[in-house]
């Protein structure tokens, strides 16, 4: 299956299942046989992750596996076309200039794209912190040959990283669920203020949810529903009691939320504005858990659900049990090197 085989199956929405992860397993084959990096979810140690004042940076066979988490891949690729088609027509007659932040070896999200457009079209700069995750891309680029589209590789901290000039796209994917570990957030409110003012960001927003949920039986319900019926979602929802919104990403309001948590911070550290809640008398609250739940909308109309990812699974808080009525908990979420929320409990019943 060539490249342009690949993109034209992810893209196309009639696909199912198992052609678009046939398709993300080719492209995941030949980058592997062509840059010799291969996926692994590297669970076991951190050995070659970098760890940065803002998160950590995963190691480029990390990087490489998550292409294989097939709806995020295919999410994130459907929703980057759609923003490119939508920034032609709102800077006409102009090379896109697009920023790739954490591109990880196989520049996932994009490359696939790029046989969508000629020579001239996109201004693409490709940014990693692991050098060795950018001589695997340049392999890519001559192996598929994109030697005479404009693009530029980059070895920097996307936290911190400055671009000579305004940015049309910004694709920053650093993140693992309910924000934690990596620096989605520092990269986000870095990035999002070089845009042009008609400039778009993806994602578009994150949004984390403190809910009380009967995980187990959730599960089952994935299971029976093979994660591919919209109706288990409807009827999760049924069963899931939300507690409050502990954080929004939203690229306009990043650099704003990291100032006021800088200028506010204790000997904690830094941290997002916090939520209280309190939990409430519920029937079987025994037997409920509390978890963060992670949606992410990439552009428009393209979005990641509970449990559709690894970066969309439920992140059960084992701080605040055992759960009792009345009880209450400051949830906040604290910036750092290692980036997570934290909950101190503030009375017990």
């Amino acid at each position: 299956m060539n490249l342009n085989a690949i993109s034209d199956t992810i893209l196309d929405e009639t696909s199912r299942p198992n052609q678009l992860r046939d398709a993300l397993d080719a492209f995941v084959l030949e980058c592997s046989e062509v840059t010799n990096v291969r996926p692994d979810v590297s669970f076991d140690a951190w050995a070659e992750d970098a760890l940065l004042a803002t998160g950590v940076a995963i190691n480029p066979q990390a990087a490489a596996h998550c292409a294989l988490d097939y709806r995020r891949s295919v999410a994130f690729i459907r929703g980057i076309y759609a923003a490119l088609n939508e920034l032609k027509l709102r800077f006409p007659n102009t090379p896109l200039e697009i920023l790739y932040a954490g591109c990880g070896p196989f520049a996932t999200l994009l490359l696939p794209l790029l046989s969508k457009f000629v020579p001239g079209d996109l201004k693409l700069h490709l940014l990693d912190f692991h050098q060795r995750s950018l001589d695997s891309v340049e392999l890519l680029l001559a192996h598929f040959g994109f030697e005479a589209h404009d693009v530029q590789t980059i070895k920097h901290d996307a936290s911190a990283y400055q671009h000579p000039g305004r940015l049309h796209l910004v694709v920053a994917e650093t993140m693992q669920k309910s924000l934690e570990q990596e620096p989605q957030f520092a990269v986000t409110a870095n990035l999002a203020p070089q845009l042009w003012p008609e400039g778009i960001f993806i994602p578009q927003c994150i949004e984390v949810a403190l809910c009380l949920a009967d995980l187990e039986q959730e599960k089952l319900l994935i299971r029976q529903a093979l994660g591919d019926d919209e109706g288990s979602h409807l009827e999760m929802d049924c069963l899931r009691r939300s507690l409050a919104t502990v954080c929004t990403l939203v690229p306009d309001r990043a650099l704003d939320q990291i100032r006021l948590a800088e200028k506010n911070a204790t000997q904690a550290g830094s941290q997002l504005e916090p939520t209280i809640i309190t939990i409430p008398t519920a029937p079987g609250l025994a037997r409920l858990d509390a978890a963060l739940f992670t949606r992410i909308q990439v552009f428009g109309r393209h979005h990641l659900k509970d449990y559709e990812s690894q970066i969309t699974l439920p992140l059960k808080c084992y701080e605040l049990l055992p759960l009792g009525p009345g009880d209450s908990f400051r949830v906040s979420y604290h910036l750092g090197s290692y980036p997570k929320f934290q909950f101190q409990r503030l009375n017990q019943t």
